[in-house]
Formats: C-alpha cells, sequence, structure tokens
C-alpha cells in the first residue's frame, strides 16, 4: 500500500509544479552595481538568478558608457552594454538579453518586440530606459526597466512623464514597471508614474521598486551582495478573464 501511494505522489508531482511554472512569471529586479562588482561577480550573480528560477530580469548598472564624461558618442544614448554581455555569459545557453532585459527561454519566454527610450539626462549621466514585450505559454506582458536620475529631483519628475508615456503606449497587455528609481516608491516622483499609467505597488524596497498593471502576485525583497541594493523578486500571474 505504500509503495502504490509513493509511486502515486511521484507520477502527480511533476504536473502540479509544472502546472504552476506555467500559470506564473518569476521577475525579478537586480541593480549589480556595475563599476564595483563587474566583471569580477558576474559568476555570483547568475548564481542568485538560477537559485530563484527567475524567468524575466531586468538590471541597472549594465552598461560602461551611462556616465557623461565616459561616453564617447557626445551624450547620446549608451552603446556598451559589456556588463550586460557578461551576464549573460554568466547565466549560459537558456538566457538571451535585449539591453538589460533578459529572458530565459528555456523556461518558455520569448522576446515579441523591445527598444529602448529616453530620459532626462542628470547633471553626470545618460539615462534611458528599457521595454520588451515578453511572451511566456501564449499570453504576452510589456515590461519596463528604468534607473532614474539620482541627484535631482526635476530631473525625476521629467523620468517619471518619459516612463508613463512608455508604460502608456501599450494598451492590449498586463504591465510590469521595476528598476532603480532613485527616489523612494512613495515619492512624488514616484507617485505620479504610478497615477499616470495605473500602475500598482506590490514591492517597496526603498529606491527599488515594482510595479504591475493587470497582474496579481507576490514579491519579496532579497540579499543580492555584492549588490548596494537589494533585488526584487516577484511571482505574477494573469486575472483568469485575461486573454491573450
Amino acid at each position: 500500500m505504500k509503495g502504490t501511494l509513493l509511486l502515486a505522489i511521484l507520477f502527480i508531482s511533476p504536473s502540479l509544479f509544472a502546472k504552476t511554472t506555467d500559470e506564473a512569471i518569476t521577475v525579478m529586479s537586480l541593480n549589480i552595481y556595475g563599476w564595483k562588482t563587474m566583471p569580477k561577480h558576474s559568476d555570483d550573480y547568475a548564481k542568485l538568478i538560477k537559485r530563484n528560477q527567475v524567468d524575466v530580469l531586468g538590471i541597472q548598472e549594465g552598461v560602461e558608457d551611462w556616465q557623461l564624461k565616459g561616453n564617447a558618442i557626445n551624450n547620446k544614448l549608451p552603446t556598451n552594454y559589456q556588463r550586460a554581455i557578461t551576464l549573460k555569459k554568466s547565466l549560459g545557453q537558456c538566457w538571451q538579453h535585449k539591453f538589460q532585459i533578459f529572458i530565459n527561454h528555456c523556461q518558455g519566454n520569448r522576446f515579441i518586440e523591445s527598444g529602448r527610450f529616453d530620459l532626462t539626462d542628470g547633471p553626470n549621466a545618460t539615462r534611458t530606459g528599457e521595454y520588451a514585450v515578453i511572451e511566456k505559454r501564449n499570453k504576452r506582458y510589456l515590461i519596463v526597466n528604468v534607473h532614474w536620475d539620482h541627484e535631482s529631483v526635476e530631473t525625476r519628475v521629467a523620468n517619471a512623464k518619459e516612463t508613463s508615456a512608455q508604460l502608456n503606449k501599450v494598451k492590449q497587455y498586463p504591465k510590469i514597471l521595476l528598476g532603480d528609481f532613485n527616489s523612494h516608491c512613495e515619492s512624488k516622483e514616484v507617485s505620479l508614474v504610478q497615477s499616470n499609467a495605473g500602475m500598482t505597488l506590490i514591492k517597496n524596497a526603498g529606491i527599488d521598486c515594482l510595479f504591475v498593471k493587470n497582474l496579481t502576485g507576490k514579491a519579496k525583497e532579497i540579499v543580492a551582495y555584492p549588490s548596494d541594493h537589494p533585488a526584487i523578486v516577484a511571482s505574477l500571474v494573469y486575472p483568469s478573464s485575461s486573454a491573450q
């Protein structure tokens, strides 16, 4: 009898786990503290990401030429994504990236479209945001990854308006907004993008925030040493009425 019960559990369990994996999107936001920790700790970050079975990842500080004084193309959009490329190598063959947004295609994820959008620059850094429409198991969502200015409230207000505009360009899909906002998640700047784009805050990790629209789920803050920021990990699901 015990043997029969054990065989039944072994037979049923994989399908139950598969159902959970199919229905959920595991999202991570991670500031890799690039100039301090890359490329030395790329493998450490990769282990953290894999341990959390992440579907989609947004990183910050994955570019080399985001500081104005080091930007060789006259302060235009960054071009040197070497830190992101190094992390991709550490993550391995299951991973793809567009700029600083990564997906695990071995877990059923694929890029539908992606791109960058300009953010108002602060005094010492070139600021851009990234977006991607991603599909998992025939359901699609928009993700927007940002790294706002750290020195000027006025610049962050502009960043909030620009981020809202990007989110509002896509009407048909559920949305995820994450990143390093360089301002507390309940500040007037961050609240501006939240209200303008109809987003719901599901994790406040100081200046690292995660918002959603037409998705539900839970999120947690985790230690991401040697980064000087915590990472955010969320498990998100589509509303039962959502059809893609």
